[in-house]
């Protein structure tokens, strides 16, 4: 019988990461970067009084931003949490996992689980040591930075993609040895660095979509550990 109901539209993270409550504390740290913006000359004492005023009246991350929208703002001034609690850990459910012979682990029966959405608005995030990775992945850097890091996490498909959109922000994703690489990303006033190296055929396959735009994405290998040794004169 059909339903008259209508389809579930996808949510969108960076909507509901907007939608959320700003804190006392979030107010008063844009507060404290139009301070800044007026005793350097970039705003006038009208401008500062109103924008002031913006910003203590506003509710949500959406109504704060727009407030520093054309001055210098650091990195990580608002960070904001992950919408619906998507940055949370997920428990792992039972499965059955492979390793290849680079030490990769994958295991399928980990499929659904993971953070699958991550969004860094003049924030950050960062995904490092034994995590669990989805076959596919949101990555949103808007004034802010990401850093992703697979040498030690658990795969859940031997292909995984990282669909990643850096404005005016940077992602890092560092991918161990023995797993192949594939960039469809582009750079748009922006750049998007890739390692040159080649891996064996049927290795696990990291995909990289979307784009920098006055940005960067950065895919690299682990540095490799330095030797101390003595040199002769």
């Amino acid at each position: 019988m059909p339903s008259d109901l209508p389809a579930e539209r996808p949510s969108d993270p960076v909507a509901e990461a907007l939608r959320m409550r700003a804190s006392d504390a979030d107010r008063e740290k844009v507060a404290g970067i139009l301070r800044d913006a007026y005793a350097e000359g970039r705003l006038t004492a009208l401008e500062h009084q109103d924008r002031l005023d913006e910003a203590y009246r506003a509710a949500t991350y959406g109504d704060l931003i727009p407030v520093m929208r054309d001055l210098p703002v650091p990195p990580g001034t608002l960070a904001i949490p992950a919408a619906n609690n998507l940055a949370a850990a997920t428990p792992a459910a039972p499965g059955h996992p492979a390793r290849t012979d680079a030490g990769i682990v994958v295991n399928t029966g980990l499929a659904g689980q993971g953070d699958n959405s991550l969004v860094a608005i003049f924030g950050a995030f960062e995904r490092k040591g034994p995590w669990t990775v989805p076959a596919e992945v949101s990555a949103t850097c808007i004034f802010g930075g990401g850093e992703l890091d697979l040498t030690q996490a658990v795969l859940t498909s031997r292909e995984t993609v990282v669909t990643a959109i850096a404005l005016f922000g940077g992602l890092e994703i560092t991918v161990p040895e023995g797993m192949a690489i594939r960039s469809e990303a582009v750079g748009i006033f922006g750049g998007v660095e890739v390692p040159s190296d080649s891996t064996p055929p049927g290795a696990p396959v990291l995909v990289v979509k979307g784009a920098a735009i006055f940005g960067g994405i950065e895919i690299k290998r682990p540095k490799a550990p330095r030797k101390w040794g003595i040199s002769r004169g």
